[in-house]
Formats: C-alpha cells, sequence, structure tokens
C-alpha cells in the first residue's frame, strides 16, 4: 500500500492541476512524434522511394530534426519551469504537513515517469501511425514512388527514446534541485510573490529602437543576394535583441502612460486591467517578445517555404531555359571561332535529321564569362590575387558578347565605336557612365551606352546569383585577347557557347535524345584532336535536373509546414500559460471589484481592455518584421533561383492574413481561459 502513495500523489497531482499539465503533455507528444517523423523520413528506406536517391530530401530532413530537438530542449524545460512554479505552492503545503524535500523528490519523480512515459509512449505511436502517410505525401509532391508497405524504422526509435529520455531526466533533475533549495515558505509565496513596479526604462527602449532601426536598415537596402545571405543571420539576431528590449522597456512605458491618462484609466474598464499589468509588464514584455518572435519565424518560414514549392517551375523555366542545354567551353579564344561554333552545329543537325526530329532553338550565343570584384571608381577587378580576401558583396558575373549576336536577336542595326559597348547592369550591380577591366596591371575601358531593348542575356549564365553585367562590345575578339593575355591559368578562361533548344518531334524522350547526342558529340570530337584536347562540354536536360529542384522545394516545404506546425503549438502554449498564470493573478483582485459591485459584464469589458492592449502588439510586431525583412528574404530566394517577387508578395501577404486569422481564434480562446479562471475564483 505505501508502495502505491507517491504514484497516487503524483497522478492526483497531475490530474487536479490538468489545466495545465495536460497542454504539457500534448506539446510532449507533438515534439516526441515529429521527432520520429523527421528521422523515418531522413531514413535510407524512405530514400529509396524518392527521385535520384532522395539524397537531398534526406538531408534536409536530418537537418529538421535538429531543429526540433533543439526546440525541444529550450522549449520543454521552459514549459516545465512554469509548472513548477505554479505547483510551488502545493509543494510547500506537503512540506509545511510534513514531508521532507526526499518525499518532495519521490512526488516528482513519479509524476514525471508518468508524464513522459504517456508523452514517449504516445508520441511514438502517433509518429509511427503518421510516419507512414508522411512518407506517402512526400514521395507523391517529389514525383517518387509510391509503397504501401507499412513498416517501423527501430534505429529511429531508439534515437527518439533516448533523446527524450534525457531532455526528461534533465528536466527531473532541475526540478529536484528547484524544489531542493527552497524554503517550504518560499515554495508557498512563489505562486503570489509579484514584481515590485518596474520603471520606465528609457535607455533600454532607446537602445532596442536603434538596434531595430540598424536591422531594418540593413534589409531594405540590401542589394546583392550574397550580402543578404551573410547579413540575414547578424539581422536577425538583432530584431531578436531589440524586439525584447522594446517589448519589456516599451510595455512598462505604455502602461504609464495609460495611467496619466486620468480619463481612460480611473475608468471601470480599464482600472483593474492598467494597475494590474503595470506590475508584470517585465514579465509580460518578454513574453509579448517571445510570442512575437515566434509569430515572425513562423511567418518567414511558411511564407518562403510556400513561395518555393509553388513556384518551382518558374525556378526550373529560369535555370533551364530549354529542354536540352549544351554548354561548350573552349581553352584559347581562338577556337571559339564561328567555324568551330559551325562544326558543333552540324553535329547536333546531322543527329537530328538522323533521327528525324524537329526542333526549336531557344539560344545560340557565344559569350566570355568572367569573375570580378566592384571597386569604387567603376573599375572591375579580375585578378585572381584577390580571391583570398575576397568581399563575397563587390563580386559580381560579367559576361562579354558580341554585338553582332546582339543585334541578330534583337533584330537591331545598332553600331559602336571603338571604347564604346552597350552595358546592362541587372540584380544589383550598378549603372555605370564607363567601365574599366583591370587584370594584371592592365586596363580596358568603354564608355556605357544603353539601348532601348530590355537586356536578353542575363538569364542564360549562372542563374543571376551573384549581380550581372552584360557588356556588348564590337572587339569581342580583342576583348577575350585582353584575358587570355592574364599571366596566371587557365582560371580565366571562360570562352563559352550555349546552344540550348526544345525538342517537338521525335520518337525519344527528350533524356534519351540527350543522352545519344552526347555521344554524337563525343564521336565527332575524337575526329578533331584539336577541339578535343582544348574544349570540354557538358549538357543538362530539364526534366532530369528539375527533379533536383523538385526534391528540394518539396522538402522545404514539407519542413516549413513541420516546423511551422511546432512553432505556432509553442507559441500558443505559451499564450495559454500566459492567460492561466495572469487569470489566477488577477482572480483576487477581481473578486475584490466583483464585491465593491463590478458586474460580470464590466468584468468582461474591464478583461477585453486589457488582453486587447497587449495581445495583438505581436502580431503587429510581426507584420512589422516581416515587412522590413522582406527586400532581403526576396534576395535570398533569388540564390534558389526564384525571381518573381510578384508572386512573392502575393504568397506573403496570404500567409500573414491566414496567421492573423488563425491567431485571433486563439485569443478569443485563451481570452475565454482567463476570464473563466477569474469569475470562477471564490
Amino acid at each position: 500500500m505505501k508502495t502505491l502513495f507517491y504514484p497516487k500523489l503524483a497522478w492526483d497531482g497531475i490530474r487536479k492541476n490538468r489545466r495545465m499539465v495536460f497542454p504539457y503533455m500534448l506539446t510532449c507528444i507533438c515534439m516526441v512524434s515529429m521527432f520520429y517523423i523527421l528521422l523515418f523520413l531522413g531514413s535510407p528506406a524512405t530514400g529509396e522511394l524518392l527521385p535520384r536517391g532522395g539524397t537531398t530530401a534526406m538531408t534536409i530532413m536530418l537537418l529538421g530534426s535538429i531543429v526540433i530537438a533543439v526546440f525541444s530542449v529550450i522549449f520543454l524545460y521552459y514549459t516545465n519551469s512554469f509548472l513548477i512554479r505554479r505547483r510551488a505552492g502545493e509543494f510547500g503545503l506537503y512540506n509545511v504537513l510534513g514531508m521532507g524535500k526526499r518525499n518532495l523528490a519521490k512526488i516528482i519523480t513519479f509524476e514525471t515517469l508518468i508524464t513522459s512515459g504517456i508523452s514517449i509512449v504516445v508520441g511514438l505511436l502517433v509518429g509511427i501511425v503518421i510516419s507512414k502517410l508522411a512518407e506517402l505525401g512526400l514521395s507523391k509532391m517529389l514525383g517518387g514512388q509510391v509503397s504501401y508497405n507499412i513498416r517501423i524504422e527501430w534505429p529511429c526509435v531508439r534515437i527518439t527514446v533516448m533523446f527524450y529520455l534525457v531532455i526528461f531526466a534533465v528536466i527531473w533533475f532541475t526540478s529536484i534541485i528547484r524544489v531542493g533549495v527552497s524554503s517550504a515558505v518560499s515554495l508557498l509565496k512563489s505562486e503570489k510573490a509579484g514584481e515590485k513596479a518596474p520603471k520606465a526604462n528609457w535607455l533600454l527602449g532607446l537602445g532596442g529602437a536603434i538596434i531595430l532601426a540598424i536591422a531594418y536598415y540593413k534589409a531594405v537596402t540590401i542589394v546583392s543576394p550574397l550580402d543578404a545571405i551573410m547579413v540575414f543571420f547578424v539581422a536577425v539576431i538583432m530584431v531578436i535583441v531589440a524586439t525584447y528590449l522594446i517589448m519589456i522597456a516599451g510595455s512598462v512605458l505604455l502602461c504609464r502612460i495609460l495611467q496619466k491618462n486620468k480619463k481612460y484609466y480611473y475608468n471601470p474598464k480599464h482600472f483593474v486591467s492598467v494597475s494590474s499589468l503595470v506590475y508584470r509588464m517585465k514579465r509580460n514584455g518578454a513574453g509579448l517578445a517571445s510570442i512575437a518572435i515566434i509569430a515572425t519565424m513562423v511567418l518567414v518560414m511558411i511564407s518562403t517555404a510556400s513561395c518555393m514549392w509553388f513556384g518551382s517551375q518558374d525556378m526550373i523555366d529560369e535555370r533551364y531555359p530549354a529542354e536540352i542545354n549544351f554548354t561548350v567551353r573552349f581553352d584559347k579564344s581562338d577556337l571559339m571561332s564561328e567555324e568551330n561554333i559551325a562544326y558543333f552545329r552540324q553535329i547536333f543537325e546531322d543527329y537530328r535529321a538522323e533521327n528525324k526530329a524537329t526542333t526549336t532553338t531557344v539560344i545560340d550565343l557565344p559569350y566570355l564569362e568572367m569573375s570580378g570584384t566592384e571597386e569604387d571608381d567603376n573599375t572591375i577587378n579580375f585578378d585572381k590575387s584577390d580571391v583570398d580576401g575576397l568581399n563575397v558583396g563587390a563580386l559580381r558575373e560579367v559576361c562579354f558578347i558580341p554585338l553582332s549576336i546582339y543585334n541578330e536577336k534583337t533584330n537591331q542595326n545598332i553600331t559602336l565605336d571603338d571604347g564604346e559597348a552597350l552595358v546592362f547592369s541587372t540584380n544589383g550591380a550598378k549603372d555605370y557612365d564607363t567601365i574599366n577591366l583591370s587584370l594584371d596591371g592592365r586596363t580596358k575601358s568603354y564608355k556605357c551606352l544603353y539601348a532601348e531593348t530590355e537586356e536578353m542575356f542575363a538569364d542564360y549564365y549562372m542563374g543571376n546569383i551573384v549581380p550581372m553585367i552584360s557588356v556588348i562590345v564590337n572587339d569581342f575578339s580583342d576583348t577575350m585577347k585582353f584575358f587570355e593575355a592574364s599571366e596566371g591559368d587557365d582560371w580565366y578562361n571562360m570562352f563559352t557557347w550555349k546552344y540550348s533548344f526544345d525538342l517537338n518531334d521525335c520518337s525519344m524522350t527528350p533524356a534519351e535524345y540527350a543522352k545519344g547526342l552526347k555521344e554524337s558529340v563525343s564521336k565527332a570530337l575524337e575526329e578533331n584532336s584539336d577541339l578535343s584536347e582544348n574544349c570540354w562540354y557538358y549538357y543538362e536536360e530539364r526534366e532530369f535536373e528539375a527533379l533536383e529542384y523538385i526534391a528540394l522545394n518539396g522538402s522545404v516545404f514539407f519542413i516549413g509546414i513541420v516546423l511551422s506546425i511546432v512553432f505556432i503549438l509553442a507559441a500558443v502554449l505559451i499564450i495559454y500559460y500566459k492567460q492561466i498564470s495572469e487569470g489566477y493573478e488577477d482572480a483576487s483582485r477581481f473578486e475584490v471589484m466583483k464585491k465593491v459591485g463590478m458586474s460580470k459584464k464590466e468584468i468582461k469589458r474591464s478583461i477585453n481592455s486589457q488582453l486587447l492592449v497587449v495581445f495583438f502588439i505581436p502580431l503587429i510586431f510581426a507584420g512589422l518584421h516581416l515587412t522590413f525583412a522582406f527586400p532581403m528574404i526576396s534576395k535570398i530566394m533569388n540564390l534558389f533561383g526564384l525571381f518573381n517577387t510578384g508572386f512573392f508578395v502575393t504568397t506573403t501577404v496570404i500567409c500573414f492574413l491566414a496567421f492573423a486569422v488563425f491567431y485571433t481564434i486563439v485569443y478569443k480562446v485563451t481570452s475565454n481561459v482567463y476570464y473563466n479562471i477569474v469569475t470562477d475564483a471564490k
């Protein structure tokens, strides 16, 4: 009988505090199931069902499981700390009634065993059931094989059990220490211990505003996608710090301003709520800041992941303008002659005729592609020696194109004098009046002219990852000689001919056609020793290469949904615990107000006033953060090949509106919980 005493006390404690404990256990169950599902999807058996071995998808799933793991440690520890604080009075009462700290430790131990056991077992069961559905959904999204065989990944089960046992062990140990070092009196008073009325710290608030302004400025003035990816994480840290500073200091200031407004403050609708808020705004501000940060994370994740998935076809079309894309690179400028290019064209034509196919040429372009760094005096420096100390933000991709090709493609008859060039700057590169090319101490300069026709070659190379500069020159041969004369090695030699075409009518698939054409090119080059020794080529078949984009974008979208669910659950739990905590703190105040004549209707109006003052502040901050971060995030999306800004704007707005609706529903539900606690007080 004695052996069941402590388990019974532990179970009664859980049952009586179910309003707080059950949401915590639900969160644990979700964390465990999500962790197992992601490990399951990252297993080799799942990868075999996905296109191209599922390598990309498996990697992203495993990275997602790491994110869940880190978040589980932080968030479960945070929520358990709240529960211990709420249960401190109960433990203090046990202590006063004669239980020693050893006895309290036994109660905590059995409570931890019950909650962790239920969480892990139920979480794994849910994870095992849902994992197959998740695998089918992922396979369907990525165009993989469909297998209805039910399986359990036992290594994933072991990892999940061991990991969460460690987390619960740490939580148990810290709970024992926290209760063990506290006296009975401090435990009894901990729940009712309030904060001193804080002072409005203008310095903290001003510092937060300055930090936030700097972060916003960096976000909206970013030009290069490479700069954006480097600045992004710094800006995120600045926004997080600034949000906490502004929320903590600003919330106190807000209450002080409301108190000084006598018409507002001395109103039954506002008096209790404002006076209650004043004494807990430090903690309240930190909670609101946490909700704002989590909301921003969710909005960024779900909007970018949705945009990548639903914009996959745009990304594929941008990167692969035709069904079959051949690229030939020559080691010497003399080899990229009209005769040799015509030689390759003839190979393609002979193969087409042999297979009785019809094709449509999309790109037929010789160009010189070079990487350099932009300097202040309109100079692009191509010196290889500068690579070690490279300023990534100054990196520029420069493509030189013959004027004759440009005129042919645009149906124009533009003429250029010596030292003149048509220059088109795209994707963050500045406009030039003159442009200076610097290499090995030598300089070649062009006066820049601009044609009315929109530049049409920017999408033909590098996917526009870095700022691009297209230079249309009349002396293309001389320009190639300028770079070929470098004292460096073949690192500079980027003499390129790109030929891309669509396959219109053929008995073969594009993949079969491209493979056969590659063999024909290889065979023809064996008969031309000069070309075979001094050029190399590769081809990309759009349908095959698109599988990698689908795998990446689909996996990111899937992970975005999973992590968004986890973070939304965290935000809801923070809001829920915040309402419960403040409800118990305010219950006695509203009980006094009821005794002096405040009706339930007036109490509800006062509660709505209090909640509306602070509840939607996180949503407003999340909207501001997302708005100012948009230019930077859109540049980062360029790195993945998505340049449709209008589509990204639409997706982001829809995600924000959907989240706002959900947030409002959470507000209504949790405000009812708060109201019930306050009005049920005895």
